[in-house]
C-alpha cells in the first residue's frame, strides 16, 4: 500500500517522543519505500521539527513536512493515506469513522494509561495498528496496512465503542479510588 501522504497527530497533548520517532532516519526511510510524498505533523504542545531538519527530509527523503500546533484537522485527515496518532479517544475515533488506515502510537510515559488498552481492544478487531514509539520505524516498514477491517459506523458499532470506553473509565476511576 502506498502511503503518499501521511498525518501524524498528537492531538492536545505533549508527546515528544512520537515527533521524534517519525522524524527519525529509519521512520523517514520506511516512509518512503512507501512513496510518501507528504507528511503532516500536527505536534500540539510538542516541539516542532526543527527547520534545518525539515529541509533535509525533503532534500534527503523527497518528503514535504508541514506541522502546525492546532487547526481543524478534518481536511487534513480526509486527504490521508495513513494516520499515525496518540492513542487518544478521539484519534481513534477519527481514524475509524474516516475510512482511514491507522497506526496508533501509544504514550507509555503516562501513568494510569488507558491508550494501552484501547489500542490493544482495536487491534484485536483488526481496524487499526499500534506500537510504541520506539517501534515507529519498524511497524511503518513491515505493517500490511491494506489488511485492516474497515469500521462500520452502524449505530450499534458506535454504540460498543461508547461502552467499551466508560467500562475502561470505570475501571480507571475504581481502581483510583481503592488506592
Amino acid at each position: 500500500m502506498h502511503l503518499k501522504t501521511v498525518y501524524v497527530t498528537v492531538g492536545t497533548t505533549k508527546f515528544d517522543a512520537l515527533i521524534k520517532a517519525v522524524a527519525s532516519e529509519a521512520a523517514l526511510e520506511a516512509l518512503q519505500s512507501r512513496e510518501c510524498r507528504k507528511l503532516i505533523l500536527q505536534h500540539g504542545n510538542s516541539e516542532p521539527v526543527p527547520a534545518d531538519v525539515s529541509r533535509r527530509i525533503s532534500q534527503q527523503y523527497g518528503i514535504q513536512l508541514e506541522q502546525y500546533t492546532f487547526r481543524p484537522n478534518i481536511e487534513d485527515i480526509k486527504a490521508s493515506d495513513l494516520i499515525i496518532g496518540h492513542a487518544g479517544a478521539g484519534t481513534c475515533m477519527d481514524i475509524l469513522t474516516n475510512g482511514k488506515a491507522g497506526l496508533i502510537v501509544v504514550n507509555d510515559e503516562l501513568m494510569d494509561n488507558h491508550q494501552q488498552e484501547l489500542a490493544t481492544q482495536l487491534a484485536s478487531e483488526q481496524y487499526l495498528y499500534y506500537c510504541k514509539p520506539s517501534q515507529l520505524a519498524v511497524q511503518l516498514a513491515t505493517l500490511d496496512f491494506a489488511s485492516l477491517r474497515a469500521y462500520e459506523s452502524a449505530s450499534e458499532n458506535m454504540l460498543k465503542f461508547v461502552n467499551a470506553l466508560d467500562e475502561l473509565m470505570a475501571n480507571r476511576w475504581s481502581h483510583s479510588a481503592n488506592k
